[in-house]
């Protein structure tokens, strides 16, 4: 399947559904982060389950009901792929280290990222 491109306006949707699990146009509209008009969000559903094949929609009474068809994970990992790929011509630690100039991060955050870093030498066997 191929990775479907998502505009910023769509991942706020699939981020209310993320969140939800499953839910009406009226649902996503009430856990928005910022108030946009329903026909906005109707449409914007409408587009993620034809065209974009990224959400199930199930008729429900009057209503349909939305369920996301891929995760977020998913989602993360196709848009952090174009990153890496576009912005900074494959290179990996190019990505990072604009990330991490970027952040000002926590004691915990870095603990993570430095579990992180020793898992992947691990995986590849650098000690």
């Amino acid at each position: 399947m191929e990775r479907p491109r998502l505009s910023r306006g769509e991942l706020e949707v699939m981020d209310a559904l993320w969140r939800l699990g499953e839910g009406t146009v009226q649902d996503v509209c009430d856990s928005l982060e910022r108030e946009l008009a329903y026909t906005t969000v109707m449409t914007t559903m409408r587009l993620l389950h034809a065209r974009k094949k990224v959400l199930q929609r199930i008729k429900s009474g009057r209503a349909h009901v939305y369920r996301p068809l891929v995760t977020r994970d998913e989602v993360s990992r196709s848009i952090l792929s174009d990153l890496k790929g576009v912005l900074f011509r494959g290179r990996v630690p190019s990505l990072v280290l604009n990330l991490l100039e970027e952040e000002s991060l926590s004691s915990a955050d870095l603990k993570a990222l430095q579990v992180a870093l020793r898992d992947a030498q691990n995986r590849r066997g650098d000690q």
